[in-house]
């Protein structure tokens, strides 16, 4: 697969954009980028530092031939609107950054398998570590976090209303973790409860679902004053009695209270032949660019999403 996609485009040149633009040319300098990027002062900008990328405007003035490659690193409220305009096109492999915003219609089943959503977490090696080795039958309860002091004042524009708190913005990485490593099908939510702090939508939310023979507990907080840094961690409890925490740095297995294994993300490190904002994102361009076996797929996106709509409205 990796040879055959060539032709880039990039939806959005901001912060997301730009990152995955930088990876995906140090890891094939052979790629031939297109960015559609509104924002004409910036372009203008763009261009003279980017000489061998073709920089648009207009949607309109987009090729109507497929690309081989789409990445959409726009603000969530618009991604049904691009895809509607990709699958029309006929693009053949699609990357939408996270939170994905909307769901999918009728018209866009045809592009359902080749859609994947940028949740990046599940790349680090210590939750690759724990998918590899650890049985979801053997889970019996689950509990993930989310802790930071990101919000200090209300914030503007759509990230204080229906596609941002911290549930959409940072939450559904937690969730999209626990699906990853304990497949949540069949949830109910038992009880949830939210809080609005700073913004006009959740800034506090714990919940707790229940799925066959598990159970499932979420906390999150971006108005901590406490937090130095941001930081997330999922604890398993196992058939066994063990338990094991990751976050991003570290696993640590315990038995009746004491540990008894600890591994570093550093014991786990393998080589890439690029690095950028960790090795997570560029293994997940690696795989977008290959086999995207790991990535988020439209299906586990979108029942996250259900998930995150029933917390809310529970």
């Amino acid at each position: 697969m990796e040879r055959q996609l060539k032709n880039i485009l990039l939806y959005g040149f901001g912060r997301m954009g730009l990152t995955h633009f930088a990876i995906l040319n140090g890891l094939r300098p052979d790629l031939h980028f297109s960015v559609l990027e509104t924002n004409k002062k910036m372009v203008a900008i763009l261009r003279k530092n980017f000489p061998n990328v073709l920089f648009y405007t207009d949607e309109d003035k987009l090729p109507t031939k497929p690309y081989d490659l789409t990445l959409i690193t726009t603000p969530p409220f618009i991604h049904k609107q691009l895809l509607s305009k990709v699958a029309e096109r006929g693009d053949k492999r699609i990357f939408v950054e996270k939170p994905f915003g909307g769901h999918l219609n009728n018209s866009m089943d045809t592009i359902l398998e080749n859609v994947f959503i940028g949740y990046v977490l599940r790349f680090n090696p210590c939750v690759q570590w724990v998918k590899e080795n650890i049985s979801q039958k053997d889970i019996v309860k689950a509990k993930g976090q989310y802790l930071s002091y990101t919000l200090d004042k209300k914030p503007k524009g759509w990230r204080n209303g229906e596609y941002s708190g911290v549930l959409n913005e940072m939450g559904s990485h937690i969730l999209d973790l626990l699906n990853y490593l304990v497949d949540l099908d069949g949830y109910k939510v038992l009880q949830a409860t939210k809080k609005s702090v700073v913004s006009d939508v959740d800034d506090i939310v714990d919940a707790k679902l229940q799925l066959e023979g598990k159970e499932v507990e979420l906390y999150l907080n971006w108005v901590n004053k406490d937090i130095r840094k941001p930081v997330y961690g999922v604890e398993l409890e196992l058939r066994n009695g063990q338990h094991i925490f990751i976050d991003q740095q570290i696993i640590r297995i315990s038995e009746k209270g004491k540990i008894v294994k600890q591994i570093s993300v550093t014991d786990l490190g393998a080589t890439v032949p690029f690095y950028l904002r960790g090795v997570d994102f560029t293994k997940q361009m690696e795989d977008l660019m290959d086999s995207a076996n790991t990535l988020c797929t439209m299906d586990e996106a979108l029942k996250v999403n259900q998930i995150i709509k029933d917390i809310l409205n529970s």
